[in-house]
């Protein structure tokens, strides 16, 4: 596997903060059109942009899950 390289320039990146969800939840696996991360979780870490963004629509996915799934229990 071919690890990432790092961006040319430092406006080519985002930093960002992925949680850890358990004790042993260090890293997290991303890809963008056949480019391949692993992620440090817990710590704030500088993405390319693409990877960042993959980031943000994982957590939106999941913050848009949570309220439905709210919603419905709420309901019943």
């Amino acid at each position: 596997m071919k690890k990432e390289t790092e961006p040319k320039r430092r406006d080519d990146t985002e930093t960002v903060f992925i949680p850890k969800e358990s004790k042993h939840d260090d890293a997290l696996y991303i890809a963008v059109n056949g480019r391949r991360m692993l992620v440090k979780k817990g710590e704030p870490v500088a993405l390319p942009k693409a990877f960042a963004a993959v980031v943000q629509a994982s957590f939106d996915a999941k913050r848009t899950a949570e309220k439905y799934i709210d919603a419905v229990c709420a309901e019943g």
